[in-house]
């Protein structure tokens, strides 16, 4: 048994023993690089905003861009609007004041509705959408977020981590971190 696999038996905290064991930390060590598979965000973040109104969410990474599409029950409608939208990522701002991510609104189909848009922003309580810009506040996300308030002996060590790069990959999205020092 390595050094690394003691490591991931020791992980106390929940989601961090979760995160990791969706990725290597071997490469997050050595190559400062992790991926979160379309699989964990589907879970993580669509099937969280469910409910009556959106019956069908689901998620589709490509190389530099996503998908998302489903179908939203209206009451006075007999029938389930379906709707898609491609997105990119616009930005990023991963600092001690602040851990966003912005992506761009690329296509809604089969017609951009802004109350559709908001409603499924909406359902989402980490993401807020300004035009066709959504941001998403990882600090905000559930189990990222007890991630960012996990504090060794008083310190944030995520004030001490700089996102250099993150891009989206064919069925996963891919990032390059790096130490501040």
């Amino acid at each position: 048994m390595g050094i690394l696999d003691k490591l991931r038996d020791k992980l106390k905290n929940p989601a961090l023993a979760e995160l990791v064991k969706e990725q290597s930390l071997k490469d997050l060590l050595v190559k400062r690089e992790f991926r979160l598979s379309q699989a964990y965000l589907q879970r993580e973040f669509l099937d969280r905003a469910r409910d009556e109104e959106i019956v069908e969410f689901s998620l589709a990474l490509a190389d530099g861009y996503g998908e998302i599409k489903g179908r939203m029950k209206k009451r006075m409608l007999p029938f389930a609007i379906p709707f898609s939208a491609t997105f990119t990522i616009q930005g990023l701002e991963f600092s001690a004041a602040r851990k966003c991510v912005f992506l761009k609104l690329e296509q809604v189909t089969p017609i951009d509705l802004d109350w559709l848009t908001k409603k499924v922003v909406q359902r989402i309580p980490f993401l807020s959408c300004m035009g066709e810009l959504i941001t998403c506040d990882l600090t905000r996300v559930p189990r990222m977020a007890e991630l960012f308030a996990y504090r060794v002996k008083g310190i944030n060590p995520w004030d001490f981590i700089a996102m250099k790069e993150l891009s989206l990959r064919e069925g996963e999205i891919v990032g390059r971190v790096g130490v501040i020092i």
